[in-house]
């Protein structure tokens, strides 16, 4: 697929038919969005991606609020997106600026982004979920404490065609000197 016509269909999805993903397909999807750019190459993102009944299952009832369990029912995938604080925007045991971790989840939503774009260009939809019960998700995938929990992604695909909504005109949103 085109860029221009990747990033076109690439919506957000709410609903979901029943599907199941391997995890080759998977290990494919994550390989196209370890292309992300990060600061200093430092990939620090991680996915903890819950591909079995049990694991979703328990995300489902447990770890996320009912509107997101039902905006993701029936997804093939449940993928916990993280990233290891204190290396992006370090030099050392210092930040090199003002945003300190703030370069983790920078490049956490830029990996996000090859990631939901990876898995469309393989023909899968996705939903980026940000409301979660941190503690809950960490203890059913396994994620080491120190990693931070930025979003939880829906990989599945879509029962009905989303919708695309209005975005703001391009004038209020680049400024040129």
């Amino acid at each position: 697929m085109e860029f221009g016509e990747l990033i076109e269909v690439r919506r957000s999805v709410r609903r979901y038919a029943k599907s199941e993903i391997s995890k080759d397909e998977m290990e494919k999807i994550v390989t196209d969005a370890l292309n992300a750019p990060s600061w200093k190459n430092s990939e620090t993102t991680r996915y903890y991606a819950a591909i079995g009944d049990e694991a979703k299952n328990r995300l489902w009832k447990e770890a996320l609020p009912t509107f997101n369990a039902a905006n993701s029912a029936d997804a093939a995938a449940l993928v916990a997106v993280t990233f290891v604080p204190g290396e992006s925007g370090f030099t050392g045991s210092d930040p090199a600026d003002d945003l300190g971790d703030m370069w983790g989840a920078y490049d956490c939503g830029l990996a996000s982004s090859y990631f939901v774009l990876a898995a469309k260009n393989r023909g899968w939809d996705t939903l980026i979920m940000g409301i979660r019960d941190t503690a809950k998700v960490k203890a059913i995938l396994g994620i080491p404490a120190g990693e931070t929990l930025m979003s939880v992604i829906a990989v599945g695909k879509a029962a009905v065609k989303p919708i695309k909504v209005p975005r703001k005109p391009v004038a209020d949103v680049l400024k040129t000197a």
